[in-house]
């Protein structure tokens, strides 16, 4: 309940992010056609954008909060899958303890309900490591293949990435079961095949490449990505749990000593292989993926942790366990409280600075703006409260001058800004803003 309450406020009360922005503008606005042909950026993230083009026709809301309803109902499923989970393979209080940690984690917060496919594909995860579990549990009849092999596709429909989780549970099904090689060969082939079929519009309109590659993460070379472990994971575990990583990885490492010590020959597989396979792939393709990317290990993360004590977990009372979740839960909120806004401000002030700058200039105008991908933002704004008049131009990267820009308002980058005469209407850290008046 507490983490639905606080999805739902943040919802209301945060500014929309360029990527949400961007992905209502280019693809839940223009309806399901061109979110299943087109793949222009990585902005779309097929599945969850049929989703978002659901809720946005509902009579109730606006425009922000419809599309952030989806990610908040994903967010709810979420958390009953993954404590469906925990009481099937561990306890109920290890469930209540499991589900109270990740619905804190910074990110967990973020996407609860930002209009993002990134809640999703944990979801999804979880439904994969269910039936992953299942059959490692000797469950081996070809249902739980099936219902892995769905939310593979699903996920990876939602985010081709989704890879990496596919390829660790997989490993790990193969290294505990290895007489599961082929079946599992034949469940990976049939996903590949499925995934195939389902992205072939894109691939016809846009090509494989559009699927396959990120313009926003280039490849480094093998010597560059091998130097860039440990640090790339460090700082990635930091991003997704909104802690310190030495405190992280000190936990971790005792909770890793205790299952080492207890010989639990499937625990060690579990994280042994859910650790180290996602480092071999991003070595094998030379490059650093966002942190976000690899959000769904949070929940190896956390398995890690409770694991070893899963005995004196299984020992508390209720009486203690519900104090100590609501201590959990508003410690991490003031976490993410503390944290949000220097996040949404890092990449050129996008989220919280526009917004500032977006609801004083608001109208049927003509802007102007050459940089830092403002555009969406200011665009999707004028969209929501309902104005229809208006103009932008932009053009990107360019050297200007306010004092010959015959605009009512320009929103220039600082990089770019060579206005001699005029006066900033507004100042930020990253634009100017001048009044064509």
């Amino acid at each position: 309940m507490t983490a639905t309450i606080v999805s739902v406020y943040y919802a209301l009360t945060l500014p929309v992010s360029f990527d949400e922005a961007c992905t209502y503008i280019l693809f839940t606005r223009e309806g399901l056609a061109e979110t299943v042909t087109n793949y222009p950026a990585p902005n779309n993230h097929v599945f969850f954008s049929i989703l978002t083009g659901i809720s946005n026709n509902l009579p109730f809301g606006n425009l922000l909060f419809k599309i952030r309803l989806t990610s908040i109902v994903i967010n709810i499923l979420t958390l009953l899958a993954l404590y469906k989970f925990a009481v099937t393979f561990f306890s109920r209080n290890f469930g209540l303890l499991l589900v109270g940690l990740y619905s804190g984690l910074f990110l967990t917060v973020y996407y609860s309900y930002m209009a993002r496919g990134y809640g999703l594909v944990t979801l999804l995860f979880i439904g994969c490591l269910y039936y992953t579990f299942k059959i490692i549990d000797g469950d081996e009849n070809r249902k739980n293949f099936l219902f892995f092999g769905l939310f593979s596709v699903i996920g990876l429909y939602t985010i081709p990435t989704f890879i990496y989780p596919i390829i660790s549970l997989s490993v790990y099904i193969v290294f505990v079961k290895r007489h599961l090689f082929w079946t599992q060969f034949k469940v990976g082939f049939g996903i590949f095949l499925t995934s195939i079929l389902l992205y072939a519009p894109i691939i016809y309109n846009c090509g494989l490449n559009s699927i396959i590659s990120n313009l926003y993460v280039k490849p480094m070379g093998f010597i560059p990505t091998l130097k860039s472990i440990p640090v790339y994971p460090l700082l990635a575990i930091q991003e997704i749990t909104g802690i310190h990583w030495l405190i992280v990885i000190a936990i971790c490492s005792l909770s890793l000593y205790f299952i080492w010590k207890s010989k639990e020959r499937r625990a060690i597989f579990f994280v042994v292989v859910m650790i180290l396979t996602p480092l071999i792939l991003i070595v094998i393709q030379r490059v650093n993926p966002y942190a976000r990317v690899f959000n769904y290990c949070s929940i190896v993360l956390l398995l890690l942790v409770l694991m070893p004590y899963k005995t004196t977990i299984d020992k508390l009372k209720l009486s203690y366990m519900f104090p100590l979740l609501l201590v959990i839960q508003c410690v991490s909120l003031f976490n993410f409280e503390t944290k949000i806004l220097a996040y949404e401000d890092k990449d050129w002030g996008l989220n919280i600075t526009s917004d500032k700058i977006i609801k004083k200039i608001q109208g049927n105008h003509h802007y102007y703006t050459n940089g830092n991908l403002i555009f969406y933002n200011l665009k999707f704004d004028l969209i929501s409260n309902g104005f229809t008049n208006y103009k932008i131009a932009e053009e990107k990267g360019k050297n200007v001058s306010a004092d010959t820009l015959p605009y009512d308002y320009s929103i220039i980058g600082l990089d770019f800004d060579k206005t001699k005469s005029k006066k900033p209407l507004y100042k930020t850290r990253y634009y100017n803003v001048y009044s064509g008046n």
